[in-house]
């Protein structure tokens, strides 16, 4: 079966008219009707009915136009993959940012790479921790950077940048005045945080390390830095964060303040499918892998 018949019929079965279909077609109707019928002798079934004032689809003609737009679909991604790697000899990689990274050396990695590699052609996009690991298990990323790592036998990761968790908290607050606080200081307090749902180890690391097996007294979620710091200057509660995103961010009225030792980390982790593994992918882990894994 001809690409090019199948796509004469499917543009048939969605307007039901030859001469419609002919003319979208830009070939003459007779021209439509004999191809039709060229491609119900090769499927060797009838595939329409012809009435005098209007045609309809035979239960076979129903079943081709419901699977024939699927291959045409992916006969046109073929296409479109083919004439891509023709243009771009060294491949696609598909990156997906991190929100929360945007301060660590996600970008600086896609850079070398980029300068390293000038004919992959790359395609970047950005979300959180929890839709980039589901884009990346659908096949719809090669690399994901996320918030943490990654335990999933299907995924591996490799840890990229480490700092430090602070706190951010009203100007006049009493622990203000101090240089460092410790976790003790703070369990009891109101917490301004993101929902868990946009990365459940990240948001679970957090915990850990600071509250234990204590409570959080969480009193408003917000789903990103901004938003959580504009809470602090309201005196809704403080705030957790890491440190390079809560320095930038930090409005008016807002104090940082750094964590006794043992200091308390986040990690920011490149995650992708081993065995999905093509070049692209292979260099830029290798690269990854030259990148020592702390940012102060």
């Amino acid at each position: 079966m001809e690409l090019r018949r199948l796509e004469y019929f499917l543009v048939l079965a969605r307007v039901l008219h030859f001469g419609r279909a002919a003319e979208e077609l830009h070939i003459s109707q007779p021209g439509l009707s004999q191809q039709i019928k060229v491609l119900e002798q090769e499927l060797g079934t009838p595939l329409i009915r012809r009435g005098t004032k209007a045609i309809t689809l035979t239960t076979a003609g129903e079943v081709l136009r419901e699977q024939g737009e699927r291959v045409l679909a992916e006969a046109r991604l073929c296409v479109e993959r083919v004439r891509a790697a023709a243009e771009q000899p060294g491949g696609v990689l598909r990156v997906a940012y991190t929100r929360s990274g945007a301060d660590l050396t996600m970008h600086d990695l896609v850079e070398r790479f980029r300068l390293r590699h000038p004919t992959v052609r790359l395609s970047l996009s950005t979300a959180w921790t929890s839709r980039n690991l589901e884009l990346l298990e659908a096949d719809e990323v090669d690399v994901a950077f996320v918030r943490s790592t990654v335990r999933h036998r299907a995924v591996e990761s490799l840890v990229v940048a480490t700092e430090e968790l602070v706190v951010a908290m009203p100007d006049d607050h009493p622990l203000a005045a101090r240089e460092h606080v410790s976790p003790d200081d703070v369990v009891e307090l109101p917490l301004v945080h993101w929902p868990r749902a946009q990365g459940p180890g990240y948001h679970d690391d957090i915990r850990r390390q600071i509250w234990g097996e204590r409570p959080q007294r969480v009193v408003l979620e917000q789903p990103d830095a901004e938003h959580i710091l504009r809470e602090v200057t309201r005196r809704v509660g403080i705030a957790v964060l890491d440190e390079h995103r809560a320095r930038k961010l930090c409005p008016p009225g807002v104090c940082v303040r750094r964590f006794t030792e043992p200091v308390p980390t986040s990690t920011l982790v490149v995650a992708w499918r081993p065995n999905a593994a093509q070049a692209p992918v292979d260099r830029f882990i290798e690269l990854c892998q030259e990148t020592p894994g702390m940012t102060s």
